[in-house]
């Protein structure tokens, strides 16, 4: 019986020791860290990964990498002992960037079972003014008919007053539509003839109850095939 039983808690022991291959000394408060702000209104976000060292030695970070120049990172110190808890502090730097940003950081460790670990600071920047869709275009010699914009602002970032002009000018014509004041718009646009190839820009401004303005721009083509002039395939 008990020679029997040998394989079994060898077995187990493996495994136990295997495990203990597979942890990694230092625990992570968390791998993912996310953030919301609105355009134009922060010029950097700060973030922090923190983490302690679980194991019953010292482990050193040799090293810290963002995927982005956009974003810096950097530990509080380079080696943390047995017990000793650390951060790995992170500051995103948005420029003129709208939507989910993602940015991957990866952390490199003297650690022989586990020498890197990816952290991921995630950023949603709200635009203050929403626009649907950005690409317009007409077959040359169809109908020149109008099509639709529509222009969304934030709660908190009401629109005052909002202007189109496509170049060069006269090459569009341009209605707008309160659909809720401050809020949300309709921005019809149709170009004067469809006799010829046309690849042009509308540029949309918007002004803001905090006197700031947003200026975007829509592309617009009357192309023969009527196929996106921006796709490749």
């Amino acid at each position: 019986m008990h020679l029997k039983g040998r394989p079994i808690a060898l077995f187990a022991l493996s495994l136990f020791f295997l495990a203990r291959l597979d942890a990694s000394t230092l625990a992570w408060g968390a791998d993912k860290i996310g953030a919301e702000i609105i355009e134009g209104e922060q010029t950097e976000v700060k973030a922090a990964f923190p983490f302690k060292n679980t194991g019953d030695h010292p482990v050193t970070i040799t090293g810290v990498q963002p995927s982005c120049g956009c974003t810096t990172a950097v530990p509080d110190k380079k080696t943390y002992a047995p017990g000793e808890s650390g951060e790995i502090a992170v500051v995103f730097h948005p420029g003129e960037r709208t939507g989910k940003q993602g940015k991957y950081i990866t952390v490199l460790t003297d650690e022989a079972n586990q020498p890197t670990k990816k952290l991921l600071f995630e950023i949603n920047i709200r635009p203050c003014l929403a626009i649907e869709p950005r690409l317009l275009k007409w077959k040359m010699g169809g109908k020149s008919s109008e099509q639709l914009i529509v222009l969304s602002g934030l709660p908190s970032h009401p629109i005052t007053e909002i202007t189109a002009q496509g170049e060069p000018a006269g090459t569009f014509s341009t209605r707008i539509e309160v659909v809720e004041k401050g809020q949300k718009y309709k921005l019809y646009v149709k170009p004067i003839s469809t006799a010829k190839q046309l690849n042009s820009i509308l540029t949309i401004k918007a002004k803001l109850a905090n006197s700031n303005e947003r200026k975007t721009e829509v592309y617009v083509y009357v192309d023969p095939s009527g196929i996106d002039p921006l796709d490749d395939d």
